[in-house]
């Protein structure tokens, strides 16, 4: 949102308060996710069964422990440490935390499926996992797909809708007519007059 915000000058409508509460819902999910991750590991560690264990114990010390601990920092520790203090929580700060959650979650989603497989309950032979360079640049493409049909949505389509904008105006005038009873003296108005 803040790139398209700066390429489309759209900072008279996207205001700082938009990216202080979105940053705030950032914050209270990635304390949700701590809280749920922590769980889920709490429960396979005190389950005592062996494949669970064995899964576990992959992510958090074994092979697959760097994947895990930097899913941990990207989720959970930058987006808190940026998120919770005040004086970070700006637009720089709030794309710095929401690009390191989306790394984090494509993390999230490698450390669900590898190490299970890797770690099979049935009666299998184990295996090593490491992605090729086909299925790399599938990814690759399709975010690369997914950011040219956004951006030439926002060419076709209008990103900020017109008449949620008039209607706002609007009600702002009627709201500030409203209010002149009640305060002393004599008012600004807020906001020019809408165009009809």
């Amino acid at each position: 949102m803040a790139p398209v915000r700066r390429a489309y000058r759209l900072e008279k409508y996207l205001k700082s308060v938009h990216f202080n509460s979105l940053t705030l819902l950032l914050l209270v999910m990635s304390l949700l996710w701590f809280y749920f991750t922590f769980a889920e590991h709490l429960t396979a560690y005190y389950g005592g069964e062996l494949g669970e264990a064995m899964v576990l114990f992959a992510k958090v010390t074994g092979r697959y422990a760097p994947a895990f601990w930097a899913m941990a920092v990207l989720n959970f520790v930058i987006p808190v440490t940026i998120l919770a203090n005040g004086r970070t929580r700006t637009v720089a700060g709030s794309v710095v935390a929401s690009a390191s959650v989306v790394v984090g979650m494509w993390l999230e989603r490698y450390l669900i499926v590898v190490p299970t497989l890797a770690n099979p309950r049935l009666p299998y032979e184990r295996g090593f996992y490491a992605p090729t360079w086909v299925e790399l640049s599938i990814t690759a493409g399709a975010v690369s797909f997914f950011m040219l049909l956004y951006m030439v949505f926002t060419r076709l389509f209008p990103i900020i809708s017109i008449w949620e904008v008039r209607e706002g105006r609007e009600g702002l005038v009627e709201a500030q007519e409203r209010m002149v009873g009640y305060l002393p003296g004599p008012v600004e108005p807020a906001v020019p007059a809408a165009r009809r």
